[in-house]
């Protein structure tokens, strides 16, 4: 349902940054088209560069020409070009503060008197403490009469013990409604649609258990190394990057009761309750549980690329891993002895990013000689490159013989919906703007998961990182982490619908 959009001022931390361009200012232009920024909002770009207020509009149109999925419109630029003001000022540095805190009282008294904030925070984590410290001090965080929000991009910490002490300054700044902690992955259609796929309908419902299912796989898998993110992601690697977050995301809405209401509140209570769930193991469990590895050279579409360790601003003996694979249990009723495998990791064979669930063989009574030798039932949510959802099952091969094979029905939502359905960033902007925390993750769930995640990361402190080739699935060890299960990775399929397309195309 569509809600009543408060004119508020939107104040971005780190405006001239990579994340601002490609992502925020795309999103707020779209939003603008659609007209869900109020006439009344401002937008403060904050940033340390000295630049006045033409030369930043001048570049936020040119970051929205080549970031944005749709040509501009100038009527529409040009409203959004004038709710942009360009601030200067060093994060530290509290005069700063005070300057912006007399901007926007000079701003809300040309308009309504409304002064709605949110502080996005596009910095550098380490100047979160910084950012929130200095808008305490200057009280911006204070709002009267109306409202104060505070956005966080990833990652939030390093490990619990640094989430902790980031959340604690936050929490004397800001009340937990009104902290939103980004997870962009979220935003995405079909990690969205994942709760009406479950929940609005009644075929699945009474098979998404452990009677019905085998295992859970969820795969989120690039075939980019690690661009110009060297610093941070050695630092990092993926265990932090992506399985503390989206992969912990991707686990819970997939393994969740259904919640009271689609109320934040009662959304995010469930979703905590999967990770109080996941079966506890100690230091010397986690090799049996937990594979880790780094990418060497290899060839990625005909293109030869280097190792890892090859890489700009990394470490020349790096033991970061680019890649993991986990097997998590989740001890509760539904999923008891129901195994979910996990597996991330940069410079794979492909870019994807899907969750399979992988249903029980029926009793080899029938067709025991016809199905041995294929794949079994499976339901299949793509979330990217091309979103949609497959389901898998068996069917005959039209002919004279008894030979059964693997056919699917298929979702494929742009050929459904068109390719103009909104991104991650306009979705979470606009419920940060009506005040819906929904989609964000709640102090608990990152408590928890950095809880899981803390004691793989010491368990492979002093152990070595395997190596696997770039253009490959992974180390062999991701698949010895399964096989000795007697299952197996299954690899990502596309949409019949875009394997038509591109036949098509190429005849």
């Amino acid at each position: 349902m569509e809600k009543n959009i408060d004119p508020c001022i939107i104040i971005i931390f780190g405006a001239t940054g990579d994340l601002t361009n490609r992502k925020l200012l795309p999103a707020l232009y779209k939003l603008e088209f659609e007209s869900l920024l109020h006439k009344e909002s401002k937008i403060i770009a904050f940033a340390r560069k000295s630049k006045d207020n033409e030369q930043f509009r001048k570049e936020s149109l040119k970051a929205i020409k080549n970031f944005s999925k749709f040509k501009v419109n100038n009527e529409v630029w040009k409203r959004l070009s004038n709710k942009i003001v360009y601030h200067q000022s060093e994060f530290q540095d509290i005069k700063g503060y005070n300057k912006l805190k007399n901007l926007i009282k000079k701003i809300c008294s040309k308009s309504s008197g409304k002064c709605n904030r949110i502080f996005y925070l596009a910095a550098p984590p380490s100047f979160f403490e910084v950012i929130i410290n200095n808008l305490k001090k200057s009280g911006l965080a204070i709002s009267e009469k109306s409202w104060s929000r505070v956005v966080f991009e990833k990652p939030f910490g390093h490990d619990l013990k640094s989430a902790k002490k980031l959340n604690k300054a936050i929490k004397k700044a800001f009340k937990e409604n009104e902290i939103y902690r980004i997870d962009h992955y979220l935003g995405k259609e079909l990690v969205q649609n994942l709760l009406v796929l479950r929940f609005a309908n009644s075929i699945f419902d009474p098979i998404w258990n452990k009677k019905y299912i085998d295992h859970v796989q969820i795969t989120v898998a690039e075939d980019l190394g690690v661009e110009t993110r060297g610093n941070y992601y050695d630092k990092s690697g993926a265990l932090k990057d992506i399985i503390q977050n989206h992969m912990m995301q991707l686990i819970v809405l997939t393994a969740m009761e259904p919640p009271v209401s689609l109320d934040a509140d009662d959304v995010r209570e469930e979703k905590v309750k999967v990770l109080r769930s996941i079966r506890a193991f100690t230091l010397k469990e986690v090799s049996k549980i937990a594979v880790r590895g780094q990418y060497g050279s290899g060839t990625i579409n005909n293109k030869r690329v280097k190792a890892y360790r090859e890489e700009d601003k990394i470490e020349k003996n790096s033991n970061t891993e680019t890649f993991a694979a986990l097997k998590l249990n989740i001890d509760n009723w539904r999923w008891l002895n129901v195994p979910f495998y996990l597996r991330t990791g940069k410079r794979l064979k492909e870019r994807v990013a899907e969750i399979n669930i992988v249903f029980k063989q029926n009793p080899g009574i029938l067709f025991n000689e016809h199905v041995k030798n294929i794949e079994p039932n499976m339901l299949i949510v793509r979330i990217q490159p091309e979103e949609g959802i497959s389901l898998q099952f068996s069917a005959k091969i039209p002919g004279k013989k008894m030979i059964v094979d693997n056919v699917r029905m298929d979702f494929c939502h742009e050929c459904k919906f068109g390719p103009n359905t909104p991104d991650a960033y306009e979705r979470l902007l606009y419920d940060v703007m009506i005040g819906d925390q929904t989609l964000f993750t709640s102090w608990d769930m990152v408590e928890h998961s950095w809880k899981i995640v803390d004691k793989i990361s010491k368990a492979w402190k002093n152990g070595k990182v395997t190596s696997y080739n770039a253009g490959s699935w992974g180390p062999k060890e991701a698949d010895v982490l399964i096989e000795k299960d007697k299952r197996k990775w299954y690899k990502p399929q596309k949409s019949i619908y875009s394997t038509l397309l591109q036949n098509s195309t190429t005849q």
